[in-house]
């Protein structure tokens, strides 16, 4: 962070275990014996088993942000798919971590195979009601063989049916089309915010185009996926204004979070 001027971060936790085996089932060596699809199905379905039934333990967030807690603000990763007597438990556990200053939640829908907004519902709601400023962060998933995905009316239908809830769409220019169609389909809905982190310049170009630079939030995915250096370089080759990437990089976010 020091070498790159960052000066302040959200941070959430990872399951390492997972994230690790993905790829190290027996059968998903046989490739020669597997359609790509199927690999794919396999690889997600291998995530999913590693990942636990509770919810993830975010100690090391805690750790971290215990070493500097003016710089670091802290999202859960929550799993909303939980089973029905679980629900309570899972909600106190959420709501504890709020008081030890939890800012945000986090959920996948890829790992956990989440339809928005039906399997978010009582998430939302409990957001809403508990604090409104407290972000909701989406990590966005197209489709694919084994998952529906995420679409332009899932994200509409949400942001309509809890309009003082502040929603993120992680990777919201993963690609130029998905970028197109989220700008044009949800530029109305002044709650949705659109994060950078594993976009092409391109696609986050296209965002400022049609929602405007304020709802764009600069986000690195590091060090998950991409060099922090190379999320940077695709805000500073845009052609806007200073001020403009001063907004993505700095204060869309900090005003967001802060407000």
């Amino acid at each position: 962070m020091d070498k790159y001027n960052v000066e302040k971060a959200i941070v959430t936790t990872i399951n390492r275990a997972a994230t690790s085996k993905i790829y190290t089932d027996n059968k998903l060596k046989e490739k020669n014996e597997l359609k790509e699809e199927d690999i794919v199905k396999r690889a997600f379905e291998n995530l999913r088993k590693l990942m636990p039934k509770d919810q993830l333990d975010h100690q090391d967030v805690i750790n971290l942000s215990n070493r500097d807690p003016e710089r670091f603000y802290k999202f859960f990763w929550f799993n909303p798919k939980i089973d029905l007597e679980e629900v309570d438990k899972n909600y106190r556990i959420l709501e504890n971590h709020f008081k030890m200053g939890f800012c945000g939640v986090k959920i996948h829908s890829g790992i956990h195979l989440i339809k928005v907004p039906r399997d978010i519902i009582s998430l939302a709601s409990f957001m809403q009601e508990y604090n409104k400023n407290f972000p909701l962060y989406i990590h966005f998933t197209p489709k694919f063989s084994a998952f529906g995905g995420i679409s332009s009316k899932d994200m509409a239908k949400l942001a309509q049916s809890f309009p003082n809830l502040n929603i993120i769409l992680g990777h919201a220019g993963l690609a130029m089309e998905f970028a197109i169609d989220f700008g044009l389909s949800l530029k109305q809905y002044k709650n949705i915010y659109f994060e950078t982190s594993c976009s092409i310049p391109y696609a986050i170009y296209s965002l400022i185009k049609t929602v405007g630079h304020k709802r764009l939030l600069f986000g690195s995915d590091a060090p998950v996926t991409n060099p922090i250096k190379l999320e940077i370089d695709k805000i500073i080759c845009l052609p806007i204004k200073s001020d403009q990437k001063q907004d993505i990089f700095y204060n869309n976010t900090n005003n967001l979070i802060i407000n």
